[in-house]
C-alpha cells in the first residue's frame, strides 16, 4: 500500500490546513458594518432571521423614497399585521412597499423567491439585507438565480450571535464554521454549473 496511515494523515493535516486558511480569512472577511449605498436603491430584500435585519432593511426603505421591500422567507402564521406591529412600521408604509415572500424555507429559497419579485418589478439592482456571517453565500446564490443583477450587500450584526470572540465561544464557532462549509458549497456548486 503506497499510501499508507502517514499519507493518510498527511493528507488529512493539509487539508485541515487549508481549511483553516480558508475560515480565518471568511472571518476576516464579514463584517458588521453595513455601508450607506452610494447610489438610491429602488429594490431592497430582507432575508429573514433575525429582528435586526428586519430593523436594518426597513430603515434602508425609509431612507430610499420609492422603493420596494421584499421579505423574503416569511413563515406563513406570520401575517402583515403581525410583522408591521413587531416591526413598529405604519400601516401606509406596509401597504404601499413591502411584498412578503413565503415560498423560501432557505438561502437557496431566498435567491429563487428574490429573482421571481425582482423580475416581476423589473428591477436591475437590489441591496441585500443579512446577517454578515451569512451574506457571502446569500450573494453567491443571489447571483446564481440573477447573474445580471447588480447587488449592492448590505451586511448588519446579528442580534442573536455575538460575533467578537467567536473563537471562544463554541456557539459562535459552530454557527460560523457551519455557515463556512456552506458558502463552500455553494461555491464549488456554482462553479460547477
Amino acid at each position: 500500500m503506497p499510501f499508507g496511515i502517514k499519507g493518510i494523515f498527511t493528507t488529512l493535516f493539509l487539508l485541515l490546513c487549508l481549511w483553516m486558511g480558508a475560515f480565518l480569512t471568511f472571518m476576516t472577511d464579514v463584517n458588521d458594518d453595513a455601508p450607506t449605498p452610494s447610489q438610491k436603491v429602488s429594490g431592497i430584500v430582507i432575508l429573514t432571521g433575525t429582528p435586526a435585519r428586519l430593523t436594518a432593511g426597513f430603515d434602508l426603505l425609509k431612507d430610499n423614497e420609492g422603493a420596494r421591500l421584499l421579505v423574503s422567507g416569511v413563515n406563513s402564521k406570520v401575517t402583515r399585521e403581525n410583522l408591521r406591529q413587531a416591526t413598529g412600521q405604519s400601516q401606509e408604509l406596509m401597504n404601499c412597499c413591502v411584498d412578503l415572500g413565503r415560498l423560501a424555507r432557505n438561502t437557496v429559497g431566498n435567491a429563487y423567491e428574490t429573482s421571481l419579485w425582482a423580475k416581476s418589478n423589473n428591477f436591475n439592482s437590489l441591496a441585500i439585507v443579512t446577517s454578515a456571517y451569512h451574506m457571502p453565500r446569500s450573494l453567491v446564490e443571489l447571483k446564481r438565480q440573477m447573474p445580471g443583477v447588480k447587488l449592492i450587500a448590505y451586511p448588519v450584526a446579528s442580534d442573536t450571535l455575538e460575533l467578537s470572540g467567536w473563537w471562544k465561544n463554541p456557539r459562535a464557532f459552530m454557527v460560523v464554521a457551519g455557515e463556512f462549509n456552506k458558502y463552500v458549497f455553494s461555491l464549488v456548486r456554482a462553479r460547477l454549473e
